[in-house]
């Protein structure tokens, strides 16, 4: 797809889009040899992290940081165009997710002077109002509003549709559940994990604004012949790294008290076999027993 240049720019000056000097493990459990922040677009240093429990002091917040920074103003603008393409009437409401949704989804509203419809994970739904008052969805009476979903980052789109227990979860269905209907999502950046087609089996339109892909790589990388060749095929590419350098660099990622053991969980889930058939696995182990005191069946018990 064609990225939208300036936005691919400024992934790239705000280090939103970082290459890695080695592999990391993804909060999906895959290995990644980029970061991809797309909140450092704010240019906040983070600071949105206070607010990931109230979506309307983190829109507020959000808000401020689109007046005190233009290029983030661009990007607003540029979403902004978007959502009046998509939907070009004011019957609707400009959704996003818990938590780095908001920073996009809660200025657009804002922008558009219509509510915004705050998901969020545990189940609850929150309207702020363009004022910035926020209301519960109980005030809306049943009203049907048609949705427009934003997203920060698309991977693989658990988030807004997978099944729990063979029930759907997600922004899609809580929206839909609660008289929203949904036809459209606009994602600042994809992946190309697979998002686009589990969204287009629902009925969803999915356009997004900039695509990690071999264009992408090549202009932008600073290690374009690793970069290409692992976004054509990431799984591949693991396992041969894998094969060939083991797991022992990944070994932060083991550390009980870091709070990334779920990613960990999932890597191995992903890649034990590999880890097995070429005599890893058994290195691994005994490093994260050297290093924090207990063996990898310790740490995730049957999980493992």
């Amino acid at each position: 797809m064609q990225s939208h240049p300036r936005i691919s720019q400024l992934l790239v000056e705000t280090v939103a889009y970082r290459d890695l000097d080695k592999p990391v493990i993804l909060t999906s459990g895959e290995l990644g040899i980029y970061y991809i922040n797309t909140e450092k677009l704010v240019q906040d240093n983070g600071e949105f992290e206070k607010f990931g429990d109230d979506s309307g002091t983190m829109i507020k917040h959000a808000i401020k940081m689109m007046r005190e920074h233009p290029t983030f103003w661009e990007v607003i603008d540029i979403l902004t165009e978007d959502a009046k393409r998509l939907i070009p009437d004011l019957d609707y409401g400009i959704s996003g997710g818990q938590r780095r949704d908001w920073l996009f989804s809660g200025p657009i509203a804002y922008r558009l002077q219509v509510p915004h419809v705050s998901l969020y994970k545990d189940g609850r739904i929150e309207i702020v109002a363009p004022g910035g008052e926020t209301y519960s969805i109980e005030t809306l009476e049943g009203r049907r509003f048609r949705a427009l979903q934003f997203v920060d980052l698309l991977t693989e789109a658990s988030s807004c549709y997978r099944l729990e227990e063979g029930k759907p979860a997600g922004w899609v269905p809580m929206l839909r559940t609660n008289n929203f209907t949904i036809k459209n999502l606009v994602a600042v950046v994809t992946r190309l994990q697979g998002g686009e087609e589990r969204l287009r089996e629902q009925g969803i339109n999915v356009e997004s604004k900039v695509a990690i892909d071999k264009d992408f790589l090549q202009a932008h990388s600073r290690q374009p012949e690793i970069a290409v060749p692992y976004n054509e095929n990431p799984q591949e590419w693991s396992k041969n790294y894998l094969m060939q350098n083991g797991a022992l660099e990944l070994l932060d990622t083991f550390n009980p008290t870091a709070g990334k053991l779920d990613r960990a969980r999932k890597f191995l889930t992903r890649y034990k076999v590999v880890l097995e058939k070429t005599d890893k696995l058994g290195e691994l182990d005994s490093a994260v027993k050297m290093k924090y005191g207990q063996h990898l069946n310790e740490l995730f018990g049957t999980a493992l």
